[in-house]
């Protein structure tokens, strides 16, 4: 299989929660296979708060490029929590998460879906290459 590699792509900054007081980042971008693109990633986290919130990782994965469209892709999403094992990802439901009403996406997948599948294999093999390539998380 080839390498990863990302292509950096925006960073947003949210206003102060009106219950906590706390701000949120969002950054973006796109995941390559080689010179192919696989999946578009966001990710979200409370700035300051990691370890009591953890981060969510959206990941639009599928076919891009000309002559695609949304039902060429689906969104798989995961939960970062720091553990006392240490780091962990685990699957979540896709359907609630921002990124699920993305005119990028066509269909967003439940954890039963994802979960001993080999589209959960992709998702920890690009949330894995974000945390050692992109240095914005």
């Amino acid at each position: 299989m080839s390498e990863l590699s990302i292509e950096r792509s925006g960073i947003r900054d949210s206003e102060a929660c009106e219950c906590c007081g706390d701000c949120s980042r969002t950054i973006w971008g796109y995941v390559y296979r080689g010179n192919i693109a696989e999946a578009a990633y966001f990710v979200q986290w409370t700035l300051g708060h990691v370890d009591r919130h953890g981060a969510n990782f959206d990941l639009i994965v599928g076919k891009w490029g000309e002559c695609t469209n949304r039902s060429d892709r689906t969104l798989v999403s995961l939960e970062f929590r720091r553990t006392d094992n240490g780091p962990a990802f685990m699957v979540i439901d896709s359907s609630g998460r921002p990124s699920a009403s993305s005119d990028l996406v066509g269909r967003t997948l439940a954890r039963n879906e994802i979960v001993d599948t080999q589209i959960a294999k992709t998702a920890f093999e690009i949330v894995d290459a974000l945390m050692d390539l992109d240095e914005r998380i």
